[in-house]
């Protein structure tokens, strides 16, 4: 496993498999909760995932067995002004955000617990596992608070409004197997089995084909708010694709029954 940025703090960026940059949540003692600095960090973290010519996917986990992140870090952003409070909101919507905008899938591995803050980054992941043991939550209404960082229009647009405010509403923990059936998990692993399939999921998807994936991103990311956007760049994306060695190669490999080696030209 090699390194590829050593100049974070909260924060690891390692290449654990082909063409996987996996950004490693770390701040184990405090079980993964996002400090200000760790915001900072994973705002620059994309945009070095980003430039890293053997990364294709982003697989993103929490350090130790506890938690991916167990939310935001209260104590480390002090008392804040209704002014700082909503720029705060603001800045980690944003920051979260660059992992849905990023033309790279992103793959959210979540072993412990996922909640408030940790949940919401989570949501900005193309695809999410989980061990069996996993508990997810929003806890905000137990505070006094309201989900900040995304958690009130990003979960209704992947579970559905009325599952989005069960969640919310009664700002439980709940168990991987609920979520799975809500959608919101995509797949479930034994504890003991976590780590090698989880990052075998996200090795699958990085061996796709990283042209196609990219305009598939940008084509659902734009229909999200617009089908008929969505569906302009989907046209626009299939005659691009008609053009690159992928192809080619894809079509090659289905007529011989053999895996595609796809190298992104």
């Amino acid at each position: 496993m090699t390194a590829i940025d050593d100049d974070f703090e909260t924060i690891r960026i390692e290449t654990p498999g082909e063409y996987v940059g996996q950004l490693v949540l770390d701040r184990p003692e405090d079980m993964n909760t996002v400090s200000a600095q760790m915001l900072e960090e994973l705002d620059e973290a994309v945009d070095v995932l980003e430039d890293h010519e053997e990364v294709r996917t982003i697989y993103i986990t929490g350090e130790g067995e506890k938690a991916f992140s167990a939310g935001a870090d209260v104590s480390s952003n002090g008392a804040m002004s209704n002014r700082e409070g909503v720029e705060h909101s603001r800045y980690g919507q944003r920051v979260f955000g660059k992992f849905r905008q990023s033309d790279l899938p992103v793959v959210a591995g979540i072993d412990g617990y996922a909640l408030g803050g940790g949940l919401e980054l989570s949501m900005c992941a193309d695809l999410r596992v989980a061990s069996e043991s996993s508990e997810m939550g929003l806890p905000e209404h137990n505070l006094g608070l309201l989900p900040g960082w995304g958690g009130t229009q990003r979960l209704q647009r992947l579970i559905g409004e009325s599952a989005a405010k069960y969640v919310v509403f009664t700002a439980e923990r709940i168990s991987a197997e609920r979520m799975h059936e809500l959608g919101f998990v995509h797949e479930v692993y034994e504890d003991d089995e976590f780590e090698e399939k989880a990052l075998e999921f996200a090795q699958n998807v990085a061996g796709g084909p990283p042209i196609a994936q990219k305009y598939t991103k940008r084509a659902m990311r734009e229909g999200w708010d617009s089908m008929e956007a969505g569906l302009e760049l989907e046209a626009s994306g299939f005659g691009h694709l008609l053009d690159t060695e992928d192809l080619s190669e894809g079509i090659t490999a289905f007529v011989t029954d053999q895996e595609p080696e796809f190298e992104g030209k």
